[in-house]
């Protein structure tokens, strides 16, 4: 007998005719580990698996033969430390920092102006949201920690963009997005903004598209076309808007926590929850769609969303204004659907 490197003495199995040239009471033994080397295989109606249990699917032969599974020793080995993502490890230093640091802003907002500050800490967005706390970035900046680019989504596999996250979140978490079929500048830090520009380049590209609902289908949230409103920002957008509910809702929670927990597997329902959460069902989200493209009470808004569109469809644009009822509803429509769909195709993946 040999030992091998798990904990499991080889008495095999034997295998009729396997051996012609020898006499017929010489048989041929197997001694074979389990294919995932989880434990030995063994004749089930000949050998007992005291202190383990049976698997099937793990050994050839017949259905006598299945893998004996058994801890090392009689004792269970501990299980295994988990792998911490490097984003969530990221995420867990700024916030120790943030701490440390101090003052008058919560530290996981903190955390999120410094995921944007490099990017989204223009006037625009000092306007929009507020400007981050320089001091706190020159902070970090002395304690060696270095700005991340992206990181790997678990579900998609696509690079997030840090900076997009951090001042997506950044915004629900000071602004909170609007009730009913309102919008604010909370939308406009995430969906909203990637709604208005995918909008300007509807305009750009109607001679050949003039449906709007048709556009939505074919090219928004779509992993392949680089618009300004792909998959890879909606990920963004459902992350932060789920993310940064739960942080609004309960200041204790640490931003690290959350985000693992969706990188662990939040995942698999981060679409339903941000599309249903924000948008409750097809006809709001049709009627959200449209009051993010047309004039409300903020000047500021009004004012953001025009340039927006201006930078993609041109200086000479047809505004969401100048639609008709029917063009709306059609591009609107397009947007619910193509929020809701991705839904149900999580809904499908999930069960």
């Amino acid at each position: 007998m040999r030992t091998l490197a798990n904990p499991f003495r080889i008495t095999g199995f034997t295998v009729i005719d396997a051996c012609p040239n020898d006499p017929v009471s010489v048989k041929c033994c197997i001694q074979a580990a389990c294919k995932d080397n989880s434990g030995q295989c063994l004749d089930k109606s000949r050998t007992s698996c005291a202190g383990g249990t049976w698997k099937t699917n793990l050994c050839p032969g017949g259905n006598n033969v299945q893998c004996c599974q058994k801890p090392s020793g009689g004792v269970t080995p501990p299980p295994t430390p988990p792998v911490t993502n490097p984003f969530v490890a990221y995420l867990r230093r700024l916030h120790e920092l943030a701490t440390k640091y101090g003052g008058d802003r919560p530290a996981n907002q903190l955390v999120m102006e410094w995921l944007r500050h490099e990017e989204y800490n223009d006037l625009q967005w000092k306007a929009l949201i507020g400007g981050v706390d320089d001091d706190f970035t020159k902070y970090v900046d002395e304690a060696g920690v270095q700005m991340l680019d992206t990181f790997k989504d678990p579900e998609y596999s696509l690079d997030i963009k840090i900076s997009h996250l951090g001042a997506c979140m950044n915004g629900v978490f000071l602004k909170e997005p609007a009730s009913g079929t309102d919008t604010n500048r909370a939308d406009v830090a995430g969906w909203g903004g990637d709604w208005m520009t995918f909008y300007g380049e509807w305009r750009r590209d109607s001679d050949e598209e003039p449906k709007g609902g048709k556009y939505c289908l074919d090219h928004m949230c779509n992993a392949v076309d680089d618009t300004t409103f792909k998959l890879r920002d909606l990920v963004e957008d459902a992350d932060c808007y789920n993310v940064g509910m739960r942080l609004r809702a309960n200041p204790s929670l640490n931003i690290a926590d959350e985000m693992e927990k969706v990188l662990a597997g939040g995942y698999k329902r981060r679409m339903k929850s941000f599309v249903e959460g924000r948008f409750k069902d097809p006809a709001t989200a049709q009627a959200i769609a449209k009051s993010m493209l047309l004039p409300g009470n903020d000047v500021l808004v009004n004012t953001g969303r025009i340039r927006l569109i201006q930078q993609n469809g041109g200086l000479i644009v047809k505004l969401p204004l100048w639609l008709s009822d029917e063009e709306m509803d059609d591009l609107t429509k397009g947007f619910a659907d193509r929020l809701f769909g991705i839904v149900r195709l999580e809904d499908a993946a999930s069960n």
